[in-house]
């Protein structure tokens, strides 16, 4: 039985995945306009993917490794390896529950935010990494070094969702007889989901890991970037 597993928009065509391949549908036609393959070993399945201008970042279950492949032609055009990255953030922490995260490092959770250029990737140690891209329409490659998250999870990454937000604050004109205004504020919210939180920078076993609420109940963490017209 074939199963379509992931999927995505892009222009006119519906990309999906099944085991290792990529298939290009015309939802209009209901045919395959072209498929092309992710990985040599075919037993590889796609776990997770996103589109972004002209190119699609996936990752292959069990692996640290991303991979981006032109949308339309199928060329590959990059691999980045987090691995090494979260490695080395454990580096040197006390608490042994960190160094094992650091081993066996996958992608649990992918996004593409052109608003902040950046892909933004969860791993199964917790850990948030941001990597800057190139912006739409073209491929979106790495284009700069990336960041790591010292606020984290305690488990894997479930999802990583972004939606915009509006903050109004009030401006008291306190000098003049002017009345007071309201000043908003756009940003835009990357969230990630995934069991307790953590603070990185703490290298030992801290006061918050002895806190069975926080280790065990789910949390939402947000970054804020505000929105400039530019980028908007």
């Amino acid at each position: 039985v074939l199963f379509l597993s992931k999927q995505w928009y892009q222009r006119r065509v519906r990309g999906c995945s099944c085991g290792s391949q990529i298939f290009v549908i015309s939802p209009k036609s209901a045919t395959v306009e072209h498929l092309f393959s992710t990985h040599n070993n075919t037993s590889a399945q796609v776990y997770k993917m996103v589109n972004s201008g002209s190119g699609i970042w996936l990752a292959i279950r069990n692996s640290p490794v991303i991979r981006l492949f032109h949308a339309k032609t199928g060329e590959h055009l990059e691999d980045y390896d987090i691995s090494t990255l979260v490695h080395h953030l454990f580096t040197g922490s006390q608490n042994a529950a960190r160094r094992r995260r650091s081993e066996n490092v996958r992608v649990t959770a992918l996004l593409a935010s052109p608003s902040t250029g950046a892909l933004w990737i969860g791993t199964s140690s917790g850990v948030v990494i941001v990597v800057p891209i190139v912006k739409p329409p073209t491929a979106p490659k790495i284009c700069g070094p990336p960041f790591l998250s010292y606020v984290g999870h305690y488990d894997g990454v479930r999802f990583l969702v972004q939606a915009q937000s509006t903050i109004q604050k009030l401006i008291v004109n306190e000098s003049t007889e002017e009345e007071s205004v309201y000043e908003e504020t756009t940003s835009q919210v990357i969230m990630s989901c995934g069991k307790g939180m953590e603070d990185f920078r703490d290298l030992t076993s801290g006061s918050i890991e002895k806190s069975h609420d926080i280790q065990n109940s789910s949390y939402l963490i947000t970054w804020h970037y505000p929105l400039s017209e530019e980028n908007s």
